[in-house]
């Protein structure tokens, strides 16, 4: 398992220019930020990296503000999902990737 942590790296927006994002994580669960320590994430409805919020259960929701907007007022820097969230995202994305009847 390799990880990347604290590197920028260039994303594409569908509907926006490239996006320079700092990433925390590995194949199996990432966060992005930008460079200012804002946690983002895609919203394909808007076909763009927007600043991430937490709903109730402590996943990251979509503000509907794009990254290249001020952030929302009170926003948390390096704002992270909850534990149980993060790791139940990252065993979907191993099971995605184990082969049938490897459980």
């Amino acid at each position: 398992m390799t990880g990347i942590f604290g590197e920028s790296h260039k994303f594409p927006q569908e509907n926006g220019p490239d996006v320079s994002l700092i990433v925390e994580g590995d194949e199996s669960y990432a966060r992005y930020e930008t460079t200012d320590g804002y946690s983002v994430i895609y919203d394909p409805d808007l076909g763009l990296y927007t600043y991430a919020l937490t709903d109730d259960d402590g996943r990251f929701v979509s503000s509907k503000i794009p990254a290249n907007e001020e952030p929302p007022a009170n926003l948390p820097l390096h704002l992270e999902e909850s534990f149980p969230v993060r790791a139940a995202k990252a065993e979907a994305k191993i099971k995605r990737r184990s082969p049938p009847g490897a459980d």
